[in-house]
């Protein structure tokens, strides 16, 4: 038994036929096992084209069986598949798809550089197959060879269109038979959203004026993140070698290993070396992360990951201010633990007992626990807008242990620039980065030192950069005014948005009832969304609304707008919804809410209105979600 850790480019540069034995599996990839790929593969991309690439991503084992004609003179050796030929497959049709999308730009480079992935060059007595270099079972192969051969994607498509009733968005049904045509689909327009658009997690849309060089970089970027930063561990056997033991032993069903898991083991072998007593170190410290909580899923944290592996990114992101790959923790930690190979804590308690001290403050914004009044609200805040990417800079605060109405003043000037950029209409794409760069500033020198000043500075001088600005008064206001909210915010950061108006109501008002926040409560338009029927443009008659297209689309405009939106306790049915405004009003009356006593007295709901409540509460916004000072004062 031989074993290597090679990177795809080494697996599939080689002129060789893997071939898939026919008691294996057919292709079976599900929707769970493509997408985490495909996020794995694009956050790779994603770090090239912002030249941070640092570590390979390991992508599981392959276990290879030589069939003995790799001596044969003009023949391409086979080698059997003993395990892993899902993944093999996978890589082949991401190939595939990236190549189609190459061929549409007419980018003939990129083309030719994966060609020499799928296709091996034909020699004298090889057969025709010979040429693909993977064989897949029986089942699979006219598929495969079609969506590997060159054949274009539309051409492969439509083959097989009259197996599927009907395709929603371009996408294949979830339940096809054919995983192998369903990933291809899926891969063709990830890599074609990708080439546009970027990495989903940066930018937002293209408005068209990507060029061309722009695109056969990230196909490129993609391109080299599965040849370069994938590896596997391939065992290759020998004729001594009991095939089926090992595929069945690394096959058997034992909880896979977190990278919290890598970490212990990690720390505990050199507290070893350190002499230091591992019981007492493992139950004074570490035990508190063996609890079950840790090991579920983070509830609004990307990618799918376990806690423990999110609030390990988290601290390494507050140590350190740089970006850190969740799908490389283990080397990410070691490269923290061990800077160029020294050792950054005199011992392992220290090492433990800092993660223990961030662990207190993660467990508050998490709302598991409620150590720290500060971060307990600003949590609570995070996971209405179900947001994640602040969290080291809130580690950061805890940690320096400012005083709580710092750490307030910290917290709530970052919740401000969250909501103000929504109400705006502003891309939060950016915010990883933007997170990451004010970290940076909180570690000025290599020393922790955030402040409520510091945070200031930094959006002082990025005031223009539309990624990163904090909206000003001004852009607020307008924001409000204009911004079509409804559709591009989630409907619980708008609650609470609204929430937060309804709260600012109340103390306006000195009779004003302290009315807990019910526990259901649903976004309602004012102005309905199908308004046509029951709610007619000052024109005249419903009908001629269908005639003034400038009405209807400034009409169709305003009903998105933060004017027009408003709270209910009840989801009021179609017919209700659609009843004109004086039927909509005695719903209104009736509510708790003071939000809604705005409606009481009005007689007709129509643009100007929606306009007049949009001014009125833009002037509540800018004291409930305060801007930066100077910015403000150059206005």
């Amino acid at each position: 038994m031989k074993t290597d850790v090679l990177t795809i480019a080494d697996i599939l540069g080689d002129n060789r036929r893997y071939m898939v034995p026919l008691y294996q599996r057919k292709y079976q990839w599900d929707d769970t096992r493509l997408d985490d790929f495909w996020d794995d593969v694009e956050a790779k991309a994603a770090e090239i084209l912002n030249e941070e690439s640092r570590f390979q991503h390991y992508m599981g084992a392959l276990i290879l069986f030589p069939l003995g004609d790799g001596e044969q003179f003009a023949v391409t050796p086979r080698i059997q598949v003993v395990d892993g030929q899902q993944r093999l497959t996978t890589f082949q049709i991401f190939l595939a798809a990236l190549r189609e999308v190459a061929r549409q730009q007419e980018m003939d480079d990129i083309m030719e550089q994966v060609r020499g992935y799928l296709f091996n060059p034909l020699r004298p007595r090889d057969d025709d197959s010979a040429q693909f270099k993977l064989v897949p079972t029986p089942h699979d192969q006219n598929l495969f060879y079609d969506i590997v051969g060159n054949n274009a994607y539309k051409q492969v498509m439509a083959k097989y269109a009259g197996l599927f009733r009907r395709v929603r968005g371009g996408r294949l049904p979830k339940n096809t038979p054919l995983r192998a045509l369903r990933a291809y689909n899926d891969f063709y327009m990830w890599v074609e959203r990708f080439a546009w658009n970027g990495p989903s997690n940066e930018e937002g849309e293209n408005n068209g004026k990507v060029s061309s060089d722009v695109v056969r970089k990230r196909l490129d970027a993609l391109l080299q993140a599965l040849l370069n930063q994938m590896k596997l561990v391939v065992i290759t056997l020998d004729e001594n070698d009991d095939a089926q033991v090992i595929f069945e032993t690394l096959n058997s069903k034992g909880q896979p290993l977190l990278a919290m898991d890598l970490v212990r083991n990690n720390i505990f072998h050199r507290a070893e070396k350190q002499k230091t007593p591992v019981n007492d170190l493992y139950e004074d410290l570490w035990d508190h992360f063996d609890d079950k909580w840790w090991s579920y899923n983070a509830v609004n944290s990307k990618p799918k990951r376990p806690r423990i592996d999110h609030f390990l990114a988290y601290v390494l992101a507050a140590e350190t201010g740089n970006r850190i790959a969740v799908r490389e923790l283990y080397s990410e930690y070691r490269a923290f633990a061990e800077p160029r190979g020294k050792p950054r804590f005199a011992s392992a308690e220290e090492e433990i007992r800092l993660l223990r001290r961030h662990a207190t403050t993660y467990e508050t914004l998490e709302d598991r626990i409620q150590e720290n009044p500060a971060m307990s609200w600003v949590g609570r805040k995070f996971a209405e807008w179900r947001v994640t990417s602040p969290y080291p800079l809130m580690l950061q605060i805890a940690a320096a242990e400012l005083p709580q109405d710092e750490q307030y003043r910290i917290a709530h000037a970052i919740y401000s620039y969250i909501v103000r950029r929504t109400l705006c209409g502003l891309t939060q794409n950016a915010f990883n980065k933007t997170f990451r760069s004010i970290s940076r500033r909180f570690l000025k020198g290599g020393e922790l030192q955030p402040s409520y000043e510091v945070l200031c500075d930094f959006f002082r001088g990025a005031k223009s950069a539309e990624s990163i600005k904090f909206p000003s008064d001004a852009e607020l206001k307008r924001g409000i005014l204009n911004a079509t909210v409804s559709i591009h915010a989630s409907a619980s950061s708008l609650t609470d948005i609204l929430w937060e108006l309804e709260l600012s109501t109340r103390k306006e008002d000195d009779y004003a009832e302290n009315i807990p926040k019910p526990s259901s409560l649903w976004i309602e338009h004012v102005l309905p969304v199908y308004w046509r029927q029951h709610w007619p443009l000052p024109t005249g008659e419903p009908g001629r609304a269908y005639y003034d297209a400038e009405r209807v689309g400034e009409r169709d405009r305003l009903l998105h707008t933060l004017g027009n939106l408003t709270l209910a306790t009840k989801i009021l049915n179609f017919s209700e919804e659609s009843q004109g405004f004086l039927h909509k009003r005695e719903d209104y009356k009736k509510s708790l809410l003071h939000l809604n006593r705005w409606f009481g007295w009005r007689t007709s709901w129509a643009e100007d209105d929606i306009r007049e409540r949009g001014e009125t509460l833009a002037e509540k916004a800018v004291r409930i979600w305060p801007g930066i000072p100077s910015i403000e004062e150059e206005e």
